[in-house]
């Protein structure tokens, strides 16, 4: 399996760019089935000389989730593990992002980092922090105890410092086999193929389009049994799986062993049991079932907690188990993704048949444009593959219209809401929308993250103090938003003329993603030379791009400094008047 992965991670040269950061940007994608991971590395990266082994700090808000990663790539791949002082550095990372108690106390290169998760934290959005350390060698016993202690640490902190108690902590090794499992279980979900039989006091059949089930009451001891044998690869359908019992008492995986402690008889009642696909089952007997493999795609936490329990009272519980067994590769994904209520881009789901979606995914179809599926996510196999160059993801465009729209906390902290909340959907995606003006401002976007990424590049070669300064405002968490926001605001000044619909803007010509990306470079070089003067106060304000009054008053200077430079910049933007429609 180590071999698959690597030849897949070989042939994800659209990573090449970010170094060293590649097999972590490959891991998070994957782990998260992210659509689109450039985005995420435009904000989440923070690898550099003072990142204090913080390599990335990626934070959700609709997934009430973070992870912290420090990676390594070893050279010489026959080493039998990574440092252990790599590991070990993660408690560094832990006392500069958690404890730090100001800003001012943390280095430049995690300031807005960590402005960004003390306002998550101190809102209470942050349920689950992970914390990964990547690297391309074999793992190591010692590695892992170190990780638990870390993420011991990190609770302890935070606990103290935001009196919560309510939040799930955990360390992981991410090296070789865990990356490699995590990659075969997204192309063949069920990694266990042992047959079981298990005993039973209770069973019946269902079944449906595509699939059948065996339901049956199951006695605890079997599944503790095959979590001490197993471990995460009974989750490999589910490739979050267990998040560990680091929380307090009020911790849900604390409480499901409390009650198999406790409260033995009533666990059944209390608890919804597992969900599991399986390669096939056999009718049931009196007293026993018998399957062939199994990936458990809810119910990850009770096994874990199961499993991880201490209880001499264990043999008296019992749970429901639901084994389903379906070969039709589509019903899988299905299965897998309405079952797993952790997905944190689930929401795009619910309109993928909307009407203005159906349509929009025919009109890109029409130009030319692959990849708009309307918010519905694909298989596996559309996350792990290399991105085609005119390939266009939903969820960033989502997250583009609504910046140019005037709505960069929307479409930097709340981006789930786009899709959830009706008001917010119909402003962005309203009836008149077309694909052509959401090429226009999602290539606006990516030019953006572009340009941020080509100047991270030239960081170890001498900088002018522009390209520092425009560094240092890129650094700020949201900057390409709220640079999208800006440039929409002024457009009337670039194109010089009237604009009655922001939403009739689009390109003459019918262009490739990379094509309309040229042809914003020369505009926002020009832009973005006023950004880190007009647009840095609300990027450093309480609440960030959620300060509406900080963002409108940047948004307003920055307009009409536009306005007043855009005679003495007409020729740069010539060339680009001539190609946009209104």
């Amino acid at each position: 399996m180590a071999d698959a992965l690597e030849a897949a991670l070989a042939q994800r040269d659209d990573l090449n760019q970010y170094g060293s950061a590649k097999r972590m940007l490959f891991a998070l994608q994957l782990s998260l089935d992210l659509e689109d991971i450039h985005s995420i590395a435009a904000t989440a990266l923070t690898d550099g000389p003072d990142d204090k082994s913080c390599d990335l700090v990626y934070i959700d808000r609709d997934s009430h989730s973070m992870i912290l990663a420090q990676g390594y790539e070893a050279g010489n791949v026959n080493q039998l593990q990574a440092p252990l002082t790599k590991a070990t550095s993660l408690h560094q990372a832990v006392n500069w992002l958690f404890g730090s108690r100001s800003e001012s106390d943390v280095p430049q290169r995690l300031q807005s980092a960590w402005r960004e998760l003390d306002a998550a934290l101190k809102d209470g959005v942050i349920e689950n922090i992970e914390i990964w350390f990547v690297h391309n060698l074999p793992e190591n016993h010692q590695i892992a105890d170190e990780l638990r202690t870390v993420a011991n640490a990190a609770y302890r902190i935070i606990a103290a410092r935001y009196n919560v108690e309510d939040v799930s902590v955990t360390g992981a090794e991410v090296g070789r086999e865990t990356l490699a499992d995590r990659y075969e279980g997204s192309r063949t979900p069920i990694l266990v193929g042992d047959e079981f039989t298990i005993p039973v006091s209770g069973a019946f059949t269902e079944s449906g389009e595509n699939w059948s089930a065996l339901c049956a009451s199951i006695p605890a001891t079997w599944l503790r049994e095959q979590f001490s044998v197993h471990k995460e690869r009974l989750f490999s359908a589910n490739i979050r799986g267990y998040l560990g019992s680091t929380r307090s008492q009020s911790n849900i995986n604390n409480g499901i062993q409390a009650t198999a402690r406790d409260q033995p008889g009533r666990f059944w009642a209390y608890n919804n049991g597992i969900t599991a696909l399986v390669h096939s089952f056999e009718a049931p007997t009196a007293d026993s079932v018998s399957v062939t493999g199994i990936a458990i795609v809810n119910g990850a936490q009770t096994t874990g907690a199961i499993g991880s329990a201490e209880s001499e009272r264990m043999g008296d519980v019992r749970l429901l188990a639901r084994f389903i067994k379906c070969d039709d590769a589509a019903t899988v994904q299905d299965i897998i993704r309405y079952n797993n209520r952790q997905n944190p881009t689930q929401a795009a789901d619910f309109r993928s048949n909307d009407r203005v979606q159906s349509r929009l995914v025919k009109d890109f179809a029409s130009l030319g444009v692959v990849g708009y599926n309307g918010g519905r996510r694909g298989g596996a196999e559309d996350v792990i593959r290399r991105p085609g160059e005119n390939q266009l993801a939903a969820s960033v465009a989502a997250q583009a219209l609504a910046a140019f729209h005037g709505r960069p906390d929307v479409s930097y902290h709340e981006k789930g809401q786009i899709w959830e909340q009706d008001d917010i959907y119909s402003s962005v995606f309203p009836e008149r929308v077309s694909a052509r003006h959401i090429l226009f401002v999602y290539s606006l976007l990516r030019a953006l993250e572009q340009n941020k990424t080509s100047l991270n590049a030239k960081s170890s070669a001498p900088q002018t103090q522009r390209d520092r300064d425009l560094a240092k405002w890129f650094g700020m968490r949201g900057s390409t938003f709220l640079a999208v926001t800006a440039i929409g605001a002024s457009i009337e000044s670039v194109l010089d003329m009237p604009v009655a619909d922001w939403y009739n803007l689009e390109f003459k010509k019918n262009l490739t993603i990379p094509k309309a990306i040229e042809v914003w470079r020369p505009v926002i070089t020009s832009l973005l030379s006023l950004a880190p003067n007009q647009l840095s106060a609300p990027l450093l304000s309480t609440g960030g791009l959620r300060n509406r009054a900080a963002v409108d008053a940047a948004i307003g200077t920055y307009r009409a400094v536009v306005s007043a430079t855009s005679q003495v910049n007409k020729p740069i933007y010539a060339d680009f008047t001539d190609m946009v429609k209104s």
